[in-house]
């Protein structure tokens, strides 16, 4: 044993003599090391790394998506395609596009969007700066079923009675307070409070950044004496090819007549479609100017007046 000990203790003290090699684990080791000290290098050089202006993204970056749409994500239109109020598209196809408008108070909003998120269609719905600010949960709700939510003015204030600087802060304020819920910008679609409009109106929201939008056939769903046959009835005989058919999320009766104009739409043949698909198929018809006039007693217009809003409030 102790000649053992005496052994060790002696190699432990031995020279390394001059053509003797280094240990080959040690140099296996080093060079591992020198390996990962280079990759790292590259990945520094290389390797994509936030920076405060990707962290920090505005809203005028943000591109607003339709969570039904199997289309290519992004805006269809650009305000050089909206030389005019739009209030369809044209196409031949059988597509057509279902939009809702929100008024300042909620209303039904909280019983239309589970109804529509259950119809398992693209839907898109304009909202008034002024709910987004006072009642978030409702903009939240829309967000939360998957539905865009685009510019719908601050508190449905008829445009032509305002100046262009006071249009401009009615759509700034608006997309500040969506797109601070839903992260997404508001642009490219607003609808215009009742579909009033003229030309200086229709400039001042292509310099904001915007399509000014109005529809093919309004439900007149808020009138006082709309019934959900009347409603229903409305929309299926002004139905084309492009249409945008406008209901009111408040109303008390867009949840009842939303699955009834869905399924009656699809036994004809139709398609809905996002807004971004429908402009995509054909770009944007109109008129520049919209005249707004009152429906018939029994709640259906003229064929001139499916393209027109109604005397009440958006």
């Amino acid at each position: 044993m102790r000649n053992y000990r005496r052994y060790g203790a002696e190699y432990g003290r031995q020279p390394v003599r001059g053509g003797q090699k280094p240990d080959r684990n040690r140099l296996v080791v080093i060079g591992l090391i020198a390996v990962v000290v280079i990759l790292f290098g590259l990945y520094l050089r290389t390797g994509k790394r936030n920076t405060p202006a990707n962290e920090n993204a505005n809203t005028s970056t943000l591109v607003n998506t339709n969570a039904f749409s199997l289309t290519p994500t992004g805006p269809a239109l650009t305000t050089v395609d909206c030389t005019a109020v739009v209030s369809r598209g044209t196409t031949t196809e059988k597509v057509i596009a279902l939009t809702y408008d929100v008024g300042t108070k909620p209303g039904d909003v909280d019983k239309t969007v589970p109804v529509v998120k259950a119809a398992n269609v693209p839907a898109a719905f304009f909202v008034p700066g002024k709910l987004a600010e006072t009642e978030r949960a409702s903009v939240e709700l829309i967000r939360d079923a998957g539905f865009p939510v685009y510019n719908h003015s601050y508190d449905n204030l008829r445009f032509p009675t305002l100046t262009a600087q006071e249009i401009t802060a009615q759509l700034e304020s608006t997309e500040s307070f969506i797109s601070g819920i839903t992260n997404t910008t508001t642009k490219p679609y607003m609808r215009l409070p009742a579909g009033a409009s003229n030309a200086a109106v229709i400039e001042a929201v292509r310099a904001a950044g915007y399509c000014p939008l109005t529809w093919t056939v309004d439900g007149l769903d808020i009138q006082s004496d709309a019934t959900a046959t009347s409603v229903v009835t409305r929309v299926m005989r002004f139905v084309e090819p492009g249409a945008i058919i406008l209901l009111h999320a408040g109303s008390d009766l867009a949840a009842t007549v939303t699955p009834q104009i869905v399924s009656q739409a699809q036994a004809e043949g139709f398609r809905f479609v996002s807004l971004d698909e429908l402009f995509r198929l054909g770009k944007p018809a109109g008129a520049v100017t919209n005249t707004n006039t009152t429906p018939t007693s029994n709640g259906n217009a003229s064929a001139s007046e499916r393209s027109v809003n109604t005397t009440q409030p958006a």
